[in-house]
């Protein structure tokens, strides 16, 4: 059984690698290029697209600010991406396990102040954890 991580990447797009050097080898290393799997040209193309949308998820000004997405295009975004991993892992058959190594996305808590001022924008500090004390 051949086992395959799929993730998403900025700059990369969707992005996939064995976990195996054995298998890393057989499909021509990592990242593993979707052209060399079997599956089909439709599914190839919509990893390209859902990379390519993923890419636009990040503010490329100022990577740590807040990205562009709200919640409506999270979800949509989140939808497509669990889709297409679903249509990879039938795709590729028994033979496979294809690991989901993404999480969902979801709009910044600060894009409402980050676009109000981008340029005094500033991430509030994290609040300190708080102790806590048994009885």
């Amino acid at each position: 059984m051949y086992e395959i991580n799929f993730s998403f990447e900025h700059g990369a797009g969707v992005f996939l690698w064995c976990s195996n050097p054995d298998d890393e080898q057989r499909w021509g290393g990592n990242p593993v290029d979707p052209a060399t799997l079997p599956i089909s040209a439709d599914l190839r193309a919509e990893l390209t697209r859902l990379g390519e949308w993923y890419n636009t998820s990040l503010n490329w000004a100022y990577p740590p600010d807040p990205g562009p997405w709200r919640q409506q295009e999270c979800d949509r975004f989140n939808t497509a991406a669990t889709t297409a991993l679903d249509r990879l892992r039938t795709e590729l058959c028994a033979e496979w396990e294809v690991i989901r190594n993404f999480a969902d996305q979801y709009e910044d808590a600060d894009l409402d102040r980050y676009l109000a001022d981008p340029a005094g924008f500033q991430r509030r500090p994290s609040p300190p954890p708080t102790a806590t004390t048994t009885p």
